[in-house]
């Protein structure tokens, strides 16, 4: 790898390609859920639609959550590594996100997601991953308007 690129931008590119990973296996369960409820529907002689599916809430709202919050994350990520600000604390705070997000990833596996949104078993990784998110959005305004 060329010497000349800094540390900063090279740990935001590594910390997004690992987090764009963990984003493309959603749609790897997207297609996983889909292949197994077809199958089942079929088993049982009926008509499996995809986009009404109660079965795909959770693989779709898996997929949906990460590319809500991927602008929340990836923004200020960028903003402070394309300014070389982006110090050890907030790559700590985006491996520590990153981390959350594989966290979140299993808990919607294992435990689904409620229609209310009131998905407890989530809080584990959603509050702690507002917090490093709300850690590396206060550092960008920081240090870009200080």
């Amino acid at each position: 790898l060329d010497s000349s690129v800094h540390p900063g931008i090279l740990a935001a590119a590594q910390i997004t390609a690992a987090y764009s990973t963990l984003y493309s296996m959603t749609f790897v369960n997207i297609l996983i859920c889909k292949k197994y409820y077809a199958k089942q529907a079929r088993a049982r002689g009926q008509d499996f639609d995809r986009y009404t599916s109660l079965d795909m809430r959770p693989a779709d709202r898996l997929q949906a959550n990460f590319m809500e919050w991927t602008p929340a994350f990836l923004g200020p990520l960028w903003s402070l590594a394309l300014t070389h600000q982006l110090d050890a604390g907030a790559c700590i705070m985006a491996w520590t996100y990153l981390g959350l997000r594989t966290l979140y990833f299993g808990l919607v596996l294992n435990y689904g997601v409620h229609p209310t949104g009131m998905n407890r078993p989530l809080w584990a990784a959603t509050f702690p991953g507002y917090a490093c998110l709300t850690y590396l959005q206060i550092q960008a305004l920081r240090l870009l308007w200080a």
